[in-house]
């Protein structure tokens, strides 16, 4: 009596390729960030680097979100869509307040001084985070905010009759902004190109990367020469997933999101004063305001900020973050 091997064989290797399929583990991770942009390369830096740092055992597919504001990829990980997002403060303040400590227009004066805060406020943003199902995997600098307009606002007169661009879906932010005299335009960030071009939209606070990328300086060529305040970023992922990742891969998953960061912290600046001087070679004008309408802004901006604690940023947090800046600013003899 003869016994064939070949069968048993045969199904040992589907039973083994069954298995590795099912360890294998795909994080869908969505991005605004445009093709080719230090964001998308990043990410595909990211992509390759996890595949690599864990034998294929976790892969990151990165997908274009470019139809989707922020808000809806929050959204699009509760249901499974999508798994993680790398996104800036905007859809991170969806998720939890606190994030909007970022978002105070000239609180921060430096990017030694925002990474800084940051840090300091980092466990309690990732426990607040793990809260609401998600894990901080990085962060990621998306470049300094400044002001784009379609004509000069060289002072905070100007700036208050432009109809200007805030994202959709915070009702708080934008009463905020009517009580402090501004006329806000509420539009999902995938809008504000056809807001420009229909006259929906005179002014946009913006990094110049990313109006440079988006093509938005040919709507508001004017940039007011003064920095509102670095725009924060973050990429996420749905703690079920995670949780889901051997603990020697979400190291390794770390590492390699750790890599990007830095590498963003060390590129974006840069980028930034790059597509900055690029505009001003293809017709961008600077609006350099004087010394009592800086002064102005500045005042305005405080008295913006303080009218944020406790509605738009949680009054814990303000102070927290108030507390770490001013004694940044006391070691560095900052003014």
């Amino acid at each position: 009596m003869s016994f064939n091997l070949r069968p048993w064989i045969a199904t040992l290797l589907v039973a083994c390729a069954a298995s590795v399929a099912s360890a294998q583990t795909t994080i869908r991770l969505a991005s605004p960030a445009p093709l080719g942009s230090v964001w998308h390369k990043a990410l595909k830096q990211f992509e390759s680097e996890v595949r690599t740092a864990t034998a294929g055992r976790v892969v990151v597919r990165v997908i274009g979100a470019a139809q989707d504001d922020e808000a809806t990829m929050i959204s699009n990980m509760k249901i499974g869509r999508q798994h993680a997002a790398s996104i800036t403060v905007v859809g991170l303040a969806s998720v939890d307040p606190a994030f909007n400590i970022f978002t105070i227009p000239m609180f921060f004066a430096t990017y030694d001084e925002y990474r800084a805060v940051r840090a300091k406020l980092e466990p309690m943003l990732r426990t607040r985070l793990e809260a609401k199902g998600l894990v901080l995997l990085n962060w990621g600098d998306s470049g300094w905010v400044y002001l784009f307009s379609k004509e000069p606002v060289p002072n905070v007169e100007a700036l208050k009759r432009a109809r200007l661009y805030t994202s959709a879906g915070d009702d708080q932010f934008v009463q905020l902004y009517k009580q402090n005299g501004f006329n806000p335009r509420p539009l999902p960030f995938t809008e504000v190109q056809s807001g420009l071009m229909t006259g929906l939209l005179d002014a946009v606070p913006s990094t110049p990367l990313a109006t440079l990328a988006f093509q938005w300086y040919r709507n508001v060529p004017q940039m007011l020469d003064l920095g509102l305040g670095p725009l924060a970023g973050a990429t996420v992922v749905d703690a079920k997933v995670w949780n889901s990742i051997a603990a020697n891969d979400r190291t390794a998953i770390l590492a390699a999101a750790k890599k990007v960061q830095d590498g963003l912290e060390r590129d974006v600046p840069q980028q930034d004063d790059q597509a900055k001087a690029e505009m001003l070679k293809r017709g961008l004008k600077l609006v350099t305001p004087d010394a009592a309408s800086t002064k102005a802004f500045r005042d305005m901006a405080d008295r913006f900020a303080v009218s944020m604690k406790g509605l738009i940023v949680p009054a814990d947090v303000y102070d927290q973050g108030t507390r770490e800046r001013d004694a940044f600013r006391k070691t560095r003899g900052a003014k």
